[in-house]
């Protein structure tokens, strides 16, 4: 299997990520020549004659152009952006028979932690996360008691656009683990990201609202804690006690020591996380 890179933290000012989202350049061009002549005859023969045959020509020209305009623009602005797209359920969905704590997955008492730092947005935590590397970790070890799972959030994709999405998806995920809820959360939000593009549009405050009431939440503590962002300040305290070793997402460690993934640079795959759990287990 390929080794897929993670998503690494850069400054601001560096590149973001190509969004395929662009907008085409409808700027009218001067028409010229006989076209220009023309059509100011037309606008100054008065209302007989073929003088108005052409005003009717050109008229319904620029109708036709505007109306091209609207729906090229109401067909960008649907096409792969978040705050518009229907919310889907997740393909891949956490055992509820396994028991959870908050943000931990699995038994309490497991003799391997493994520690992983993710991003909501990010595009490779959504492979990581739906292409079966967590899926086979959770079926082989979290359920059967030999390791639990603890999450952690790790705002990279915020840091490289400049924005707040990967927050507003980490409080939203908060929220939910206030009703318990937190690994149903996880797999609907992954199933709802912007992979690849990794686009804020997937996690306006609007869908993600729409998240939580489709993965059947209490929209009555849900919808406040969601719109006060109860849960920023813990989030922004999460990422100063990050360790020096996560520079990127997804990132994992197992009893305190970091699996990397076959390439520098990119995330482990199932095979190496169970190397390193059965290394220590």
């Amino acid at each position: 299997m390929a080794a897929k890179k993670r998503s690494e933290r850069r400054s601001p000012g560096g590149s973001v990520p190509p969004n395929g989202n662009q907008r085409p350049d409808l700027r009218g061009r001067p028409a010229g020549g006989r076209s220009s002549r023309a059509l100011a005859r037309a606008g100054t023969r008065g209302s007989g004659g073929d003088g108005r045959g052409s005003l009717m020509l050109w008229s319904a020209v620029f109708v036709v152009i505007a109306g091209l305009v609207v729906g090229i623009t109401l067909f960008v602005s649907q096409s792969g952006n978040g705050s518009s797209s229907a919310v889907v359920s997740p393909s891949v969905v956490t055992p509820a028979s396994i028991p959870s704590n908050g943000r931990t997955l699995g038994d309490s008492n497991a003799a391997v932690t493994v520690d992983l730092y993710g991003d909501f947005r990010c595009s490779a935590c959504f492979d990581f996360t739906t292409g079966g590397t967590e899926a086979s970790l959770v079926e082989n070890y979290v359920a059967t008691g030999k390791v639990k799972l603890v999450w952690h959030d790790y705002l990279s994709i915020d840091m490289i656009q400049g924005n707040s999405a990967s927050r507003d998806a980490a409080n939203a995920a908060w929220c939910a683990a206030d009703q318990g809820e937190f690994w149903k959360m996880h797999d609907w939000l992954y199933a709802n990201n912007e992979a690849p593009t990794e686009a804020a549009s997937a996690f306006t405050p609007t869908r993600l609202s729409a998240i939580g009431k489709a993965a059947g939440l209490d929209m009555s503590t849900f919808q406040p804690c969601l719109n006060g962002g109860k849960h920023d300040a813990d989030i922004a305290a999460e990422q100063k006690a990050t360790p020096s070793d996560v520079t990127g997402t997804p990132t994992v460690f197992v009893n305190g020591t970091l699996v990397t993934g076959g390439q520098p640079g990119t995330w482990p795959q199932y095979e190496q996380l169970k190397a390193a759990i059965d290394a220590v287990s």
